[in-house]
């Protein structure tokens, strides 16, 4: 039970600190502030420990703390997993950081998600065995499994946006 505790405690931090990251990024989006080539390319750094943290945190809490993933889970861990994949590799390569787009379609899941899990949709499972109005976590009554996972595609979505206009300034 104690492990439970530790990884939501931890998790439920790294969300409220996503989520203050996000709005400055929105800040730095909206009032066209543009830093030096350097800080500019940790956006890009940013959104690739975004992903491979998610990736991890979605690991260990199947394989550490047991909890079976539902189908929606799922379809949100199809999309982190190549994300972090394709974002590592664009640390070398950047031609493939448009692949980090695909984080914006994580968030239409995660919403969808975090309706079904609310009540919304009638209620009904995704499958016999895990439904997916079952939270397993539940911090301050808001925080859940698919809030957590369309947070960080939320943050890794507006990091590389912030990331592609600022490059896109500087280099013209």
């Amino acid at each position: 039970m104690d492990l439970i505790i530790f990884f939501n405690t931890l998790f439920g931090f790294f969300t409220f600190v996503a989520w203050a990251i996000s709005a400055l990024i929105l800040y730095f989006i909206f009032t066209k502030k543009r830093f030096r080539k350097l800080i500019n390319d940790q956006f890009y750094n940013f959104a690739t420990s975004v992903a491979v943290f998610s990736s991890i945190g979605s690991i260990i809490y199947s394989e550490v703390v047991g909890f079976i993933p539902c189908k929606f889970c799922w379809y949100q861990r199809y999309l982190m997993y190549p994300v972090a994949l394709f974002l590592i590799i664009g640390l070398f390569n950047k031609s493939v950081i448009k692949v980090g787009y695909l984080s914006a379609v994580g968030v239409g899941i995660g919403i969808y998600h975090i309706y079904l899990q609310n009540g919304g949709g009638g209620g009904g499972s995704c499958a016999i065995d895990v439904p997916c109005n079952l939270k397993y976590v539940d911090i301050f009554g808001f925080i859940s499994i698919p809030v957590m996972a369309s947070t960080g595609f939320l943050t890794i979505f507006l990091a590389l946006l912030y990331y592609d206009i600022s490059r896109r300034e500087t280099v013209e």
